[in-house]
């Protein structure tokens, strides 16, 4: 994933950087003026001009911000000037005949656009693979720590496992969560601590993992690792029963028939 992100900015990056020295630099703004047609008219100067519009773009080694400016004068023979058009002068040319009664329409493409908020567009890319990469990464902390848990493709080192649940438990990962209970409730790379193991089966359960919610059923209805409490225990096998946990719902009912 880290590849990918980095292929995305070399991808994005390079060829808006060129087009930012183009524009006089990596930071600034610059004006863009495009022809439309020909207009029979002269400048204060004597300037031979043309029909244009014009567009504003603002780039931090990207596109940041871009407007549409609307129509203009531009000046022949001199890239970028132009003679700004208000509403009361393209008035005034109509009325003389310079420009026609319905100016002719542009459209600015796509791709100045994409340009023109690029530096978002990018940031909102890797935005959406940072969220994508989330999960994946809460993910793999668990399986590295169930790895080293269970002994799976690598020895049992409870430290280790301790650490990596930490980490995906840390992200929210229930499963997690429930295996710090189980380390904490055996004493497993941990000094053994009931009601921090509690604590965990809790936040589990809360998070939806029903293996917590049965487990804490089976606590508060044992009470040998806290005080007995039949209508805690009642409430997490009716948690877990209702996710479709078989035993927690014979748990249920033995409980309510006691």
């Amino acid at each position: 994933m880290k590849s990918t992100i980095l292929i995305i900015l070399i991808a994005i990056l390079i060829p808006n950087t060129a087009f930012a020295k183009r524009g006089g630099g990596l930071f600034g703004k610059s004006e863009r003026i495009i022809k439309i047609s020909e207009v029979d008219v002269k400048g204060a100067d004597g300037e031979e001009l043309f029909l244009a519009y014009k567009t504003t773009q603002v780039f931090f080694f990207m596109g940041a911000y871009m407007s549409d400016d609307g129509y203009v004068l531009g000046i022949k023979k001199s890239f970028g000037s132009y003679y700004p058009l208000s509403e009361e002068k393209i008035k005034s040319l109509q009325e003389s005949g310079v420009l026609p009664a319905a100016l002719p329409t542009y459209k600015i493409p796509i791709s100045e656009w994409l340009w023109g908020f690029s530096l978002w567009i990018l940031l909102t890319v890797l935005g959406g693979l940072w969220l994508i990469m989330l999960p994946k990464k809460k993910d793999r902390n668990f399986t590295s720590g169930c790895n080293h848990y269970f002994g799976k493709e690598t020895p049992v080192d409870f430290n280790k496992a301790l650490n990596y649940f930490e980490k995906s438990a840390n992200k929210g990962h229930s499963g997690a969560l429930h295996n710090l209970g189980i380390m904490y409730l055996n004493g497993q790379g941990v000094t053994k601590n009931n009601e921090l193991s509690i604590e965990y089966f809790k936040n589990a359960a809360n998070e939806g993992y029903v293996d917590s919610m049965f487990t804490l059923g089976k606590i508060y209805s044992g009470g040998t690792l806290t005080n007995k409490d039949n209508k805690k225990a009642m409430l997490y096998f009716q948690m877990a029963c209702d996710k479709g946990d078989v035993e927690a719902c014979t748990s249920l009912k033995n409980l309510q028939n006691a």
